[in-house]
């Protein structure tokens, strides 16, 4: 669409022009009508869409034998979690949303040399850390598939500020898992994850048939932020060119050029 304030072509999912700095249409969180800046309400459902969501920490769940990835619960898989509780999963959707992909280094390693028992509570604590780093900055764990997780800033709830909201929880992330590491006895080795963030147009919504059915993303961002996540070293967070320019005023980065 373009800027109500200079006429430059915004991406959709922008709060604001990147040329001009005028605020943009809101996206209603219940139908997706582009409310004005001003609204208070919509226009079309009548959903309040004048106050900003908040960032909220919530009490990540006890971890457990079973390796059962936080965010979802049965009772939760045809919804979705956000800072108002719990609404029903809209149709699909395209927006602009931040991807995070976070990996343990070493997890086939490690597994080999620990007692099954041992390495199950180990990764069940890393989750439960990991987690809580995601939704300390307004986060969404989409799933966890092994040792990896998948988090997505922007979707379902949107902030002004996601792609910066992800690399502070990046950070955080990090810091936990050494932290884990630290005072936890396994083989020795410390705990080290590699992430890749990647900012772009994704496809939202219910994916997955029947009682599978559950909030996620696809496209071409998600595959980029997981190809950044494994270019990554151990400690190490490697972002796509959109969430740097986004981020740029609030972090250091060194180029690494095209990879």
């Amino acid at each position: 669409m373009d800027c109500l304030g200079c006429g430059f072509e915004v991406e959709r999912g922008f709060a604001f022009c990147p040329k001009c700095g005028k605020r943009q249409p809101v996206p209603c969180a219940s139908c997706g009508y582009l409310c004005a800046p001003d609204f208070e309400f919509c226009p079309k459902c009548g959903t309040s869409v004048g106050v900003p969501a908040k960032a909220v920490e919530r009490p990540a769940p006890a971890p457990s034998r079973a390796i059962v990835p936080p965010s979802r619960t049965p009772s939760m898989l045809a919804k979705v979690e956000s800072e108002d509780g719990l609404h029903p999963v809209s149709d699909a959707d395209r927006r602009t949303v931040t991807v995070l992909f976070a990996d343990l280094c070493g997890f086939t390693t490690l597994s080999e040399q620990l007692d099954p028992e041992v390495m199950q509570a180990l990764q069940n604590e890393l989750f439960k850390e990991l987690t809580a780093a995601v939704r300390n900055f307004g986060g969404f764990v989409d799933k966890f598939i092994g040792d990896a997780l998948l988090a997505l800033f922007g979707a379902p709830v949107a902030h002004e500020d996601d792609p910066e909201r992800a690399l502070r929880a990046a950070l955080d992330m990090i810091a936990r898992t050494a932290r884990l590491g630290e005072s936890t006895s396994h083989s020795g080795s410390p705990l080290l994850l590699h992430i890749g963030i990647n900012t772009g147009t994704v496809v939202t919504g219910g994916l997955g048939i029947g009682t599978a059915k559950s909030y996620s993303v696809t496209g071409d961002t998600v595959n980029t932020a997981q190809r950044l996540q494994s270019l990554a070293a151990p400690g190490e967070v490697l972002v796509g060119e959109l969430t740097h320019r986004l981020t740029r005023h609030a972090f250091s980065y060194e180029s690494l050029g095209d990879v």
